[in-house]
């Protein structure tokens, strides 16, 4: 099939997808758009619902996609004359009771993102640096929302994600034995001077607000990055990424 109207009933239910957020989450879709994200997501097991090509490209290996003329396509990609393919998928889901860890697991905790420019990036360094899994604690933004799929480079595919609330995480962080790290503007402890080994998870906030007191039980230990210019913080993806690597390091010393 070749479409070249927007009234094609599956234009129409991707553009459907993509102007309403609340209509996507509601039926379990996320939005995919370029071929090397589209690769990564069938690699890591995602299931392909829908699939659109532009006219003239080769569709995506594995599943079966339409064409569309480019002025149809475009009306439904964010990088208009560049992206090939636009597949809506069925994510891999994951809960706190379905995760499989292991003895020595790190985890990055989001807690209260609210930028999914800053989720997906965090998802990004995560997948680099292979945490065993993100919990998103009580996020404000949508985990599969296109900026997040777009600034994550195929992160969100490729590492288990959770979703759940605040209090939820902080009960089973403490009973699966969690030695839990606030990366904290009033923290006194510095992350290159502290065991990050072991079953480890770093509690990040949102930019705005910050951690939610209730940190202070579940996670008693506050980390502050090194701050010697004016200003006294970062972005928290960059933040994310500075303390990621740290770990990554400490637990990669003994091999050397």
């Amino acid at each position: 099939m070749h479409i070249e109207s927007t009234q094609n009933p599956k234009f129409k239910t991707m553009l459907r997808w993509r102007e309403k957020s609340s209509v996507r989450r509601k039926e379990g879709i996320c939005l995919v758009e370029g071929r090397r994200e589209v690769e990564r997501a069938l690699a890591s097991g995602w299931a392909p619902v829908l699939g659109l090509h532009r006219d003239g490209i080769e569709a995506p290996t594995g599943m079966r996609s339409f064409s569309c003329s480019s002025a149809v396509f475009d009306r439904l990609v964010v990088r208009k004359g560049s992206a090939e393919v636009l597949v809506a998928f069925e994510p891999k889901r994951w809960t706190l009771e379905t995760l499989e860890l292991p003895a020595n697991a790190l985890l990055l905790v989001a807690d209260g993102t609210e930028k999914p420019g800053n989720l997906g990036a965090m998802l990004r360094t995560a997948n680099a640096v292979q945490v065993d899994a993100v919990i998103a604690s009580s996020t404000q933004s949508d985990l599969y929302a296109p900026e997040v799929v777009r600034n994550s480079l195929g992160g969100l595919f490729g590492t288990p994600v959770v979703e759940a609330s605040r209090e939820q995480v902080q009960d089973w962080l403490q009973a699966q034995g969690f030695a839990s790290y606030q990366l904290h503007l009033d923290g006194a402890e510095s992350p290159y001077e502290t065991d990050l080994t072991g079953r480890v998870a770093l509690v990040l906030g949102a930019e705005d607000q910050g951690l939610d007191a209730s940190w202070d039980a579940a996670a008693p230990h506050r980390l502050k990055l090194p701050m010697a210019g004016v200003v006294d913080s970062l972005n928290v993806s960059v933040a994310a990424g500075i303390i990621l690597y740290e770990a990554l390091r400490q637990r990669e010393l003994p091999q050397r």
